[in-house]
């Protein structure tokens, strides 16, 4: 009579019963169950993960050589490979299989499914590395070099907003196929430096160049996409997107000429927002691991910013053309670091991250290249290393 029930009205919790007591019947049951059509992802998941807790492995093996490569939803494909993680380590059948499946389907979850199986496997784990910047520090030049002075995983966190591809004279680069050549370049030390399973965050927007001449037209470079290539290619992978939205009196004006002629296609609507890219190191294990590190006293307060929609005015310096409001570094330290923790801006400029962080108790790092800046930042007090 229980066989009947589960076979003709198979529920989440009647398939994880079965999965739960160990018996040929009830994999029998299970593997009949799986055999019915017009079931749902989430139950025909469920079924798989309890046939792979059975005990009988030729069977499971049978059943998993067939079906993993048969046309089935990815969720239910996902269950099948991760009962190949588990049995595989008691089974080299398993294994085999395992790597065939991630082979025939070339897919980045399985992928960081298996880096962290291989991760919980390791019996020993490598030791934090001994912190070495215990006070606010500056490096002087490009930070592509300055940065070698900077040994592995010492920072736990890097804001910065590179400079805009030839949008000022401090930014100048031949092309903007040499200047993502640049960022990237800057983004590898970021991941060198940068503690595992820490998080980078980058303010940029799309930047438009000026007029050639009056008979050319201007590029508009979308570098906040470009930028997520790179930083993939660097080591990092994407979290969020954060934006930055700006009240519209504080941004250059773009409608004026649509509003004169109404003519469409010259619409350039007004500019309020900016990226902010928050990416982290790709490592194989969960953010848990990097919040036991700490105290478990160490929260934030009660206000919190409950959507990804930052509404900040900007900061206008006449020493700098591009300063972060103080309330931006705020945000970005209390949402991504912890007190005590070395933070990182790889373009400095007037130092304004590195003020916040050191406000608010954390080591900030600095890299500048400006002689000007740089001197300006040693007298608010960050030693040049």
């Amino acid at each position: 009579m229980t066989e009947t029930l589960f076979v003709n009205i198979p529920t989440i919790e009647s398939i994880k019963r079965l999965g739960l007591e160990k018996s040929d019947s009830n994999i029998a049951i299970l593997l009949d169950m799986f055999t019915q059509e017009e079931l749902g992802v989430d139950i025909r998941r469920e079924i798989v993960s309890s046939i792979g807790r059975q005990k009988n492995n030729d069977k499971i093996y049978e059943f998993l050589n067939r079906e993993a490569f048969s046309n089935h939803y990815m969720e239910v494909i996902y269950q099948m490979f991760r009962t190949c993680l588990y049995k595989s380590k008691e089974d080299a059948r398993f294994a085999d299989l395992r790597d065939r499946i991630l082979r025939h389907y070339n897919n980045e979850v399985m992928q960081k499914m298996l880096e962290y199986s291989i991760f919980r496997q390791q019996k020993k784990m490598s030791l934090k590395p001994q912190r070495k910047i215990l006070k606010p520090s500056l490096l002087v030049g490009d930070n592509r070099i300055t940065l070698n002075k900077i040994q592995e995983q010492q920072i736990q966190l890097i804001f910065t907003s590179p400079p805009y591809y030839n949008a000022r004279l401090y930014s100048d680069y031949k092309s903007y196929h040499d200047y993502l050549d640049s960022m990237k370049d800057t983004l590898k030390q970021c991941y060198r430096i940068l503690e595992n399973g820490r998080f980078i965050l980058i303010n940029v927007s799309p930047v438009i160049t000026k007029r050639a001449g009056r008979e050319f037209e201007s590029i508009r470079y979308p570098i906040h996409f470009d930028f997520h290539k790179i930083l993939c290619d660097s080591g990092f992978y994407f979290i969020d997107e954060i934006i930055w939205i700006k009240p519209e009196y504080s941004v250059p004006n773009r409608i004026a000429g649509y509003l004169q002629t109404k003519k469409p296609l010259s619409y350039k609507p007004n500019c309020i927002t900016e990226s902010i890219m928050v990416y982290r190191k790709n490592t194989p294990f969960l953010l848990d691991k990097n919040i036991r590190d700490y105290d478990k006293n160490l929260k934030n307060d009660d206000e919190i910013d409950s959507t990804n929609c930052w509404y900040i005015a900007p900061k206008f310096d006449k020493n700098h053309p591009a300063v972060f409001p103080e309330e931006l570094c705020q945000k970005v330290l209390k949402y991504y670091s912890f007190k005590g923790d070395v933070v990182c801006d790889p373009f400095a400029g007037s130092g304004t991250f590195g003020k916040v962080a050191n406000t608010m108790g954390r080591i900030p790092l600095l890299c500048e290249q400006n002689l000007d800046y740089a001197e300006k930042l040693k007298q608010r007090g960050f030693d040049e290393i």
